[in-house]
């Protein structure tokens, strides 16, 4: 016998507070009576019932020292631990349904050949009354059966043969989740750890962790593929464009072409470029690099994009192009405008340019103190002490130091406070404005106090008066700041440049951080408009009305985001916004285009390798004899009551 829950014998602990009962229980107690005739009649009858009478208390004792014995087992749990039956055998298969097994030769491809080789397996462990799981590795990993014995076997084949089904891809375009599918293969190591796990795949593995790995290449698998494409602007600012290749499986003289389209803002010319590389299997990759001198109509500053491509019949052919853009920067043009310009915004507009020539091509206008601003046309405002009577509605406007508050601006000036030199200003709410701001380095001896500011996030304040104040919406984009750069320190501080570049962040996001993603990713969108539309692959009309949002991209090829901007141009009817639109490309991952690749070790498996028993419950014997016990001890004290 065996106790489950050994703390339960801590019960036992109530014995001695019986034990302690019985010490500290009276006896008979003496007492004076009028007359003894009676008393020692019934002393002559007690003494000669004393034997009998100790008895009876001892069995009582004995009895009720039993049944706290017995609630004390009780609580403990007592089995009686017989070991378990084994186990029939049991296996687990995990079919890779990676890219890579997409890969085909003579019209059957990787993958179907692991489905054609674990249906068979399953069968002959179902027949042999085995027990098996099967397990799908693709993007994320899940059971196609689980611990199926002969009774399933028709199912288990349907579910096998689905996976072939026409029209279908149980493929991923990315990698195999070999994490999430030993995890899967830990759920039944748990109850059997005596069961085999294979997997059927076509990638090497120098470590495979106790899992048997059942090949599904074939000798004459190969592929071709552009592994990645990129264009840089060099220092002469003109572009250069890296090209990434790989033949795997044999030795192959490869051709690679580049069509560039829309080359310098030029829709009618293009350039047809093509490369030849040979890789003899021991060199299994190589990189092109196209510069001026490859053009044949010269250098290239701009272009609308790039499609590199391979003509190979290969066994793989989603990785045989790659589709790049980003070759044609979106212009956003600056206005500063101000009564005494300041060299410190100056300083920051032509930063702009250099700072977000990746990105943006930056176009500025830095008028003199007697020209007269434009309200429209522009996507970026800044005017410092003398504001415009009404705000511009195509863009981003910046207020410096404003001598009013234009129609349409949405806060209300007061008075102006006089500081000490030394005053230093406090951060408002956390924002993406006064990110890496330490307002402690800021000091202004001027403001204007802001009377009324709704619908704006305070960035920066004194003595709980906000100073600098911001609004993000659809068609109003504004930051407000009320005090003097030139009774201030902060242009002399790295404070200045930073609120500046935060400013031109928050209100005209990039819409994507690259033009090339891989399977798999997770992309980051943002807009300058109200929504974002996204179209491609997989995307049909996808709509994010709440920015910036997460999007995960799981196939390949060309997507395309429509935006609607704050640009304004003429219509019938009144304004019309302009519609932007962008592309991306998502490619296979480069891992999974080397169709021959070693991978060093699968992951470790847990087993629980523990002997198996099943427990005898004696809980109900063990009740019974306390109840049984119960029982006798009432049955003694009721006789010695009525004795």
């Amino acid at each position: 016998m065996s106790l489950i829950i050994p703390l339960g014998l801590l019960g036992l602990l109530s014995l001695i507070a019986l034990i302690l009962i019985y010490i500290i229980k009276p006896n008979y107690q003496q007492k004076r009576i009028s007359s003894t005739y009676v008393w020692k009649l019934s002393l002559k009858y007690k003494k000669k019932r004393i034997p009998i009478s100790r008895l009876s208390q001892l069995l009582i004792f004995l009895c009720q020292l039993l049944v706290l014995v017995l609630c004390a087992l009780l609580l403990a749990k007592p089995a009686i631990l017989e070991e378990r039956v084994n186990y029939k055998d049991e296996s687990v298969v995990i079919i890779d349904a990676s890219a890579s097994m997409m890969v085909s030769e003579g019209g059957e491809s990787r993958f179907e050949r692991a489905v054609a080789g674990v249906k068979e397996f399953a069968e002959n462990v179902m027949e042999n009354d085995g027990v098996i799981s099967v397990i799908v590795a693709d993007g994320e990993a899940y059971f196609v059966a689980q611990r199926s014995s002969a009774a399933d076997a028709v199912m288990v084949a349907d579910e096998l043969d689905d996976l072939l089904a026409e029209g279908t891809s149980k493929c991923t375009f990315g990698s195999a989740d070999m994490d999430g599918a030993a995890a899967l293969a830990e759920q039944v190591l748990e109850i059997n750890g005596n069961a085999k796990v294979y997997l059927y795949t076509a990638t090497s593995y120098i470590n495979k962790n106790g899992i048997e790995v059942v090949s599904v290449a074939a000798d004459d698998d190969w592929n071709a593929a552009v592994l990645n494409c990129d264009a840089k602007v060099e220092e002469d600012n003109y572009y250069s464009i890296t090209i990434d290749v790989g033949c795997y499986g044999k030795s192959a003289q490869l051709a690679v072409n580049c069509d560039i389209y829309g080359v310098n803002g030029n829709d009618g010319r293009e350039e047809n470029i093509s490369k030849t590389v040979f890789l003899d299997g021991v060199e299994n990759e190589a990189t092109i690099r196209l510069t001026s001198s490859d053009f044949a109509g010269g250098a290239i500053y701009s272009f609308d994009h790039l499609k590199v491509y391979i003509d190979e019949s290969d066994g793989f052919n989603y990785d045989n192009s790659i589709d790049y853009y980003g070759g044609k920067r979106e212009t956003i043009k600056v206005q500063y405008a101000s009564s005494f310009p300041n060299t410190f915004i100056n300083s920051i507009c032509n930063n702009y340019r250099t700072s977000f020539k990746d990105k943006w091509n930056v176009e500025l206008a830095l008028l003199r103190s007697d020209e007269a601003p434009a309200l429209k046309g522009f996507d970026f405002y800044i005017f410092e002490h003398t504001m415009p009577e009404t705000l511009p509605t195509d863009g981003v406007v910046v207020l410096i130091d404003p001598d009013k508050a234009p129609e349409g601006a949405g806060f209300r000036l007061g008075e102006t406070v006089n500081l000490s030199s030394d005053s230093t200003l406090a951060l408002g709410e956390e924002h993406p404005v006064n990110k890496y701001v330490n307002a402690d380095n800021i000091t202004t001896s001027y403001y204007k106090r802001i009377l009324s500011s709704a619908g704006y996030d305070e960035v920066l304040s004194y003595a709980g008066d906000p100073v600098l104040i911001v609004k993000n919406e659809s068609k109003c984009k504004i930051a407000v700041c009320t005090f003097n750069l030139n009774f201030s320190n902060v242009g002399v501080r790295k404070e200045f440049p930073t609120i500046m570049y935060n400013i031109f962040e928050y209100f005209i996001p990039s819409t994507l951080t690259g033009h090339m993603f891989e399977i798999g990713d997770t992309l980051t969108l943002n807009a300058r408009g109200e929504d974002l539309t996204v179209n491609g692959p997989g995307a049909d009309n996808i709509n994010f009305e709440t920015l910036p949002a997460q999007f995960r991209v799981e196939q390949p090829g060309t997507y395309t985001l429509t935006q609607e901007t704050m640009k304004q141009k003429p219509n019938v009817q009144g304004v019309e916004y302009v519609i932007a639109v962008s592309n991306f490309f998502v490619k296979v991952p480069s891992f999974e285009s080397n169709i021959t690749k070693e991978v060093d070790a699968l992951p470790l498996l847990h087993a629980n390798n523990e002997e198996k028993y099943d427990d005898k419950d004696l809980l109900t014997y063990f009740a019974a004899a306390m109840v049984a016990l119960l029982f006798v001890e009432w049955l003694l004290q009721s006789r010695e009551y009525f004795r």
